[in-house]
């Protein structure tokens, strides 16, 4: 398995003026430096007011310093279940355009959310214009993958039909830790779903918080901006392993390992305080998990 971040961890460093700030061009090399990881994932959102030279330059940027964008996603709930063909249309319209920034990204994949009531009716509706979406992603050799959303694609076993009615190989799924865990069995979840994922959102709410070195704070005083930052993160004990507050996370890396999962593991980190941090350990935890499955 390798690891990427979910931008959307360390979205309020991206809203921060000043000699401080973050743009989305400089994603990627945070993302490498601050987080040691490879790839990462964007959604939409983040592009706005962007025109194609920008999003070139943020592939480029990724290209130079080893980080490449590896999704792109659709935040926004798409009404692909519609009876009214104009909506359906605009919703295929809205997604492949989507398709064509992840392409510009250098994107693998992209994703998508739903909107969609659970009747056999809207389940035919979104599979026809999903086939049509899959026909424009087949042209740039792009990965569509459905997120959980509410309706539809609610339930693991109607998603994994709706993926089975869409066909083809280059359709999947976005199965996420927190959707697993408020669906009642996450295990069940997650071993439905992973096996049509290319990515799998390792989303975290929380964790106890872990007692700093004195010595290393000490020496971050009188640092600043990401300095500090920086400072701060080393100064947390390595060898204590974090403990997430929500539900517990090796059952659900369990579930993902025992169908054979070897793709990306997206960080995404939710909770409140420092994102950096939380993505950091996140890794830590799932790389914890790995090594409890292994051992037992």
């Amino acid at each position: 398995m390798m690891y990427s971040l979910n931008v959307n961890s360390i979205r309020s460093l991206i809203k921060k003026r000043g000699k401080d700030a973050l743009s989305v061009l400089d994603l990627p090399r945070y993302t490498r430096d601050h987080l040691d990881l490879r790839a990462l994932n964007l959604s939409t959102d983040l592009l706005s007011g962007l025109g194609r030279s920008a999003i070139e330059q943020i592939r480029d940027n990724g290209d130079k310093v080893g980080c490449t964008c590896l999704m792109l996603s659709e935040l926004e709930t798409l009404d692909m279940g519609s009876a009214k063909e104009s909506v359906g249309d605009a919703a295929v319209e809205r997604m492949s355009r989507v398709i064509v920034a992840g392409s510009v990204l250098g994107c693998n994949a992209v994703s998508l959310r739903i909107d969609a009531p659970d009747n056999d009716e809207a389940f035919e509706q979104v599979s026809d214009r999903m086939k049509r979406v899959l026909e424009r992603a087949d042209d740039v050799d792009i990965n569509v993958l459905i997120s959980p959303n509410k309706g539809l694609t609610s339930d693991p076993d109607r998603t994994t039909d709706l993926v089975k009615s869409i066909g083809g190989f280059r359709i999947g799924t976005l199965p996420d830790f927190q959707s697993a865990h408020e669906s009642g069995d996450a295990s069940h979840y997650l071993r439905r779903l992973t096996p049509y994922a290319t990515v799998v959102n390792a989303s975290t709410l929380a964790f106890e918080e872990r007692e700093p070195d004195e010595e290393a704070m000490k020496a971050a005083e009188g640092l600043s901006g990401l300095d500090a930052l920086a400072a701060e993160l080393e100064a947390m004990d390595d060898a204590e392993i974090p403990v997430h507050v929500g539900y517990d996370l090796e059952p659900m890396v369990g579930a993902i390992k025992a169908v054979g999962f070897s793709g990306n593991i997206a960080l995404d980190y939710r909770g409140d305080g420092d994102g950096t941090l939380g993505v950091l350990q996140t890794r830590d935890a799932i790389e914890a998990a790995l090594m409890s499955l292994a051992d037992t």
